[in-house]
């Protein structure tokens, strides 16, 4: 069977449950160069490009460490080199990775790490209400859930996620980016970074389906030349949602290292933006003010290249 992402609200893809990882009851901010910004980690920086342009995501180790751990082997391995985004769907998700089981049988599978014990420290409330979680905010940039002593990494869009088969633990190389915010798979799917710049070749790339099962059948039968044309067929469909490569940013040289900085949370600057963008009054084209509210997956946590 092949590696698919959920069909209409289930994620598909590689993993064994263990413990939660417990974050650390301080959560250190790197010092940036501008007051109420963070220097992003080399360490935690992939770099993607596509025939449109470099996609940059930032992992949070913190939140699934052995997911954080894999996927910066599988990068440095060159796994998703001339792979694909072989499952986008509209308002959905993008989906990347090797597809078939047989092309990501070595790597094993991931604990489920959706969850963690969630601390007060480091954590910048959002502020309004939310129909999916008790609370959400921010932490180091990314958008986070909280109910009791819990707290998960919310699927807004730009998320980096595991995709999976049904087994929570099975998760192993395939990812996915939300394009629209997917809620609903909040604590149901491992959620480990975010895209912090590039989204929008992300929501380029041409919408596509993963492939059949008469195709995935004849891929892994015994006639050669059917698999051959099969595959063929499948890499010509993929053809502009290949991925030329992907790389960790402290594996270039320092001088050509794209560099990000991203908004600190909590910090002054980031509740002044969020201020700003809940605050309607006195705009005249409004005859009705609005709300106060603002959604947490619709201000994503700025980030830009370092000394812009």
């Amino acid at each position: 069977m092949k590696r698919a992402l959920f069909a209409s609200a289930a994620l598909f893809c590689a993993a064994c449950v263990t413990a939660s990882p417990v974050l650390s009851k301080t959560v250190p901010e790197l010092t940036g160069p501008v007051p109420g910004w963070r220097a992003v980690d080399p360490e935690n920086l992939i770099l993607v490009t596509l025939e449109t342009g470099t996609v940059a995501i930032e992992l949070f180790p913190e939140a699934a460490p052995a997911h954080a751990a894999q996927i910066r082997e599988a990068v440095r391995e060159g796994f998703y080199d001339g792979e694909y985004f072989y499952r986008v769907v509209e308002g959905h998700v993008a989906q990347a990775g090797r597809e078939f089981d047989m092309a990501i049988a070595a790597w094993p599978t991931l604990p489920f790490e959706a969850e963690r014990e969630a601390s007060a420290e480091g954590f910048a409330p959002q502020g309004s209400a939310d129909l999916y979680a008790q609370e959400v905010g921010h932490r180091q940039g990314f958008a986070v859930g909280r109910e009791g002593d819990s707290e998960w990494l919310l699927n807004c869009p730009g998320a980096l996620g595991m995709a999976r088969d049904t087994d929570p633990a099975s998760g192993s190389t395939e990812l996915f980016i939300p394009l629209q915010p997917r809620r609903y798979l909040d604590r149901n799917y491992t959620v480990f970074g975010r895209v912090i710049d590039g989204m929008e070749f992300i929501h380029r790339l041409p919408r596509v389906d993963p492939a059949t099962e008469e195709e995935t059948n004849a891929l892994m039968g015994e006639d050669a030349e059917l698999a051959h044309q099969i595959s063929q067929y499948r890499r010509s469909k993929l053809a502009d949602n290949q991925i030329q490569s992907a790389r960790m940013a402290a594996d270039i040289p320092v001088d050509s290292r794209p560099a990000y900085d991203v908004m600190m949370t909590p910090s002054a600057e980031w509740e002044a933006l969020k201020t700003s963008k809940r605050d309607y009054a006195g705009i005249p084209a409004l005859a009705y003010t609005p709300p106060k509210v603002l959604d947490v997956c619709s201000l994503p946590v700025p980030a830009r290249r370092a000394g812009e």
